[in-house]
């Protein structure tokens, strides 16, 4: 370990999770993933899944630690809905400062919902017209893409909501 991510191991309370210098109420451990409720749950079962090698966020971990995570996610999802059934399920996963990250270590958030929880969307959906959205695919479309144009489907993507809750 470099002294860095020593120092970042000694400060970040995710890390010392890991190393057991800081308690937590885990739920979920293999060789690569921790899940651990949250001790500012928002509902109930409100679950956190990090990765045990440290990565301050998204653009930091290796491919295999985030497959990992994500492994650990589902699996604690399973449990969460066999044990406390609950209608839904919110997933969060926030990228430094301006992404509302607040514990730079990577972590996913679990939130089992409940229609009455009185959690909100902080954005309202406002779909686009495709043309409008070219431009900007274009600069970002990964290279050897399959798809040329984003006009490739025969009618416009609307809201789920426009359609009772389910896709078309």
């Amino acid at each position: 370990m470099t002294d860095v991510k020593a120092a970042e191991g000694r400060s970040c309370p995710f890390c010392r999770i890991v190393t057991r210098s800081l308690d937590a109420a885990v739920l979920h451990e293999d060789e690569d993933t921790l899940a651990f409720l949250d001790i500012t749950a928002v509902t109930e079962g409100h679950t956190l899944v990090i990765p045990k090698r440290h990565a301050a966020d998204l653009w930091e971990i290796a491919e295999s630690d985030a497959v990992a995570v994500m492994r650990t996610v589902h699996r604690i999802a399973a449990r969460l809905r066999s044990v406390l059934n609950p209608p839904g399920l919110t997933l969060f996963q926030a990228n430094r400062p301006a992404g509302w990250q607040d514990v730079f270590h990577l972590h996913v958030h679990l939130v089992p919902r409940r229609p009455d929880d009185g959690l909100h969307r902080p954005w309202t959906a406002a779909p686009k017209p495709l043309a409008e959205l070219e431009p900007l695919r274009t600069r970002l479309a990964v290279t050897g893409s399959p798809y040329p144009a984003a006009t490739r489907h025969p009618a416009p993507f609307t809201s789920i909501r426009s359609h009772g809750g389910h896709r078309p």
